[in-house]
């Protein structure tokens, strides 16, 4: 754990020596660790590219702290909210280390996609059996491939490496406002974050699903892109890192990325003139093709290692049943049924995001007397999250499995994550609005010059007042809730798995290749809607698992000549025969080996 923090700590180092700005060298760090990563991934390296990673990253550090104790380096002392900043994301952290993965989604995909890289250290091939969609991008897991080769396989230890990277995403948010004794627009800030939490209560950050990380990649290349405009050398390195990285985060990173770039371009020219814009000019197409290039060598990679191979999402999976085109006027219905129904957490976020946003600008106009460009912004948001909603519905359409798109999987997740970029947008927009509107700038004489009157004084702090006690209470909440699904986690389905089987690892990409056969109750849907048989795929680490909710004596004669296991987790669904030797075992959950039973 010291190795791998000194090794993050020295690629910090290294990107702040670039002159990146400090809001960004966490994210721009571990993102540039990560497309290093997967760039050795693909050349067949994994592992020597992460040790060579830690090594230099280690010595880095090591000459940093040499020329800190020469006096050559100075470092930045941080202020009010940095220290606010880090007591939050150490408390979090240290709760992250002792939750578990609940969601049904880890199980069929990431997790056992982090667990597969430890295990095999390769990318998933046509041999991988483990991995059921070998054509998702790593980008998270390789990341999570180099924290956890250093500190450990626990699932505490991979959320709290996913984690990172979203309390980078939020640090580097707040790298848009300029004047940093303005203590307010920080709170502000900082309140419109933790609201957002609101938006992911359906995965939290107790699992390593990606939705939410998504729309804050995005978010922070907004933020870097604004900030560095003007040394655009530096804004196209972090642009090409943070955005580099979202496409390989997800198939629809692709989406995101492309909206962040969109506004890298409009940063990279807006202002400029005559040989300023020519020179601005060249580091368009660079900027471009280091976004655009881990994707392409991904499906480069797909096609030479998995010829054939179309995965989940491809155009005409809706015909690969009897035709989900056969459905597509019930799907447009639920669709949009489910996009304006206000019971959905994604349109209440877009409805009072909209409210406040009518609100804010009406008060700055009448009130302030000022001309607010969140106007504007909440215009070019919305119309982008019109855009992507049109997009989610062709893929429902033509590119989702049939019995997947006639049930709208993952609905939820999906509008929420762009619900999550549009707030973003709208709370980043407002903070640089406030900055700008302050009857009284800071000057060289000191801030307690910085208020127009004694009543504008009272006002701000006010403000600053509210807005720390509502941030602080929904984290508060937030807090709360991860700790009460943490508490349930031995009633939950991969608690009372992990109770019986244990979390097993074997070495070298070993895999077990034993047959299992589960019992277990469809009551929750557990069964058919395959959630039973993939937790257990991930615990036990083996292919071959197969789960029934029904299980006589018939078919238990059958199993033993099939299967080399049985596991029990629910006895109720096994109809007992006093007559079967070895079948009155079977009355409490457990593994056992039919041969040795003599089932």
């Amino acid at each position: 754990m010291i190795l791998l923090l000194a090794s993050l700590g020295g690629w910090m180092l290294l990107v702040r020596a670039a002159g990146v700005s400090f809001w960004f060298v966490p994210l721009t760090a571990m993102t540039g660790i990560s497309l290093i990563l997967y760039a050795g991934g693909l050349a067949g390296l994994l592992a020597q590219t992460a040790d060579v990673l830690c090594v230099t990253g280690t010595g880095a550090a090591v000459f940093c702290c040499f020329h800190m104790w020469r006096k050559r380096i100075r470092m930045h002392r941080p202020d009010l909210f940095q220290i606010c900043f880090l007591t939050g994301i150490l408390l979090f952290a240290l709760l992250s280390l002792n939750l578990k993965l609940i969601h049904y989604d880890n199980f069929s995909h990431w997790a056992v996609a982090v667990k597969d890289l430890l295990s095999a250290d390769h990318f998933p091939d046509a041999a991988s059996e483990m991995i059921t969609f070998k054509d998702y991008p790593p980008g998270c897991a390789v990341f999570l491939y180099y924290v956890c080769r250093f500190s450990g396989r626990g699932q505490g230890v991979m959320l709290l490496a996913q984690n990172s990277l979203i309390f980078a995403c939020f640090y580097a948010l707040f790298g848009i406002v300029e004047e940093r004794r303005r203590f307010l627009l920080y709170s502000f800030l900082g309140m419109g974050c933790a609201m957002l939490s609101y938006l992911n209560l359906t995965i939290r950050i107790n699992n390593l699903l990606v939705d939410f990380l998504l729309p804050l990649l995005t978010l922070a290349s907004f933020a870097a892109s604004c900030r560095q405009r003007e040394t655009p050398g530096k804004m196209t390195l972090c642009t090409v890192l943070i955005l580099g990285f979202t496409v390989l985060v997800k198939n629809t990173g692709a989406v995101f990325a492309g909206i962040g770039f969109l506004y890298y371009m409009w940063c990279l020219f807006a202002g400029s003139r005559g040989r300023n814009r020519m020179s601005r000019m060249g580091l368009l197409v660079p900027a471009a093709v280091g976004t655009a290039l881990p994707f392409v060598l991904w499906r480069v990679y797909l096609a030479a290692e998995l010829a054939g191979y179309e995965g989940k999402f491809h155009v005409g999976a809706a015909e690969a049943g009897t035709g989900a085109s056969a459905y597509s006027r019930e799907i447009i219905r639920l669709f949009l049924s489910r996009s304006t129904d206000p019971g959905e957490r994604s349109v209440q976020a877009f409805l009072l995001c909209s409210l406040l946003t009518a609100a804010a600008v009406l008060y700055a106009r009448l009130v302030l007397q000022k001309r607010w460009n969140l106007g504007r912004l909440y215009l070019l948001a919305a119309g982008v999250t019109g855009g992507y909603y049109g997009g989610l519905l062709l893929l429902y359409l033509y590119a989702m499995p049939e019995e997947e798109a006639v049930r709208l999987a993952g609905f939820d997740r999906y509008t929420c994550s762009i619900m999550v970029l549009f707030a973003g947008i709208l709370i980043m927009g407002a903070t640089s609005d406030m900055e700008h509107s302050f009857a009284v700038g800071i000057d060289e004489r000191g801030a307690y010059r910085a208020y127009a009157s004694p009543e504008a004084k009272h006002r701000y702090q006010t403000g600053v007042l509210v807005t720390v006690v509502i941030a602080v209470n929904f984290l508060y909440s937030e807090w709360n809730g991860l700790l009460s699904i943490r508490r349930a986690y031995e009633e939950s389905l991969p608690g009372r798995v992990e109770a019986l089987t244990g979390d097993r690892w074997y070495a070298d990409g070993q895999e077990d290749e034993s047959r299992y056969l589960a019992a277990a109750s469809d009551e929750n849907g557990e069964v058919s809607d395959g959630e039973v048989r993939y937790v257990l795929r991930y615990f036990l680490y083996a292919p071959a698992v197969d789960v029934t909710d029904g299980l006589d004596g018939e078919k238990l004669a059958e199993a033993a000549k099939r299967y080399d296991y049985l596991i029990v987790l629910d006895p109720s669904v096994i109809e007992i025969d006093p007559e079967i030797p070895g079948m009155e075992e079977l009355k409490e959950p457990g593994i056992y080996h039919f041969e040795k039973q003599g089932l």
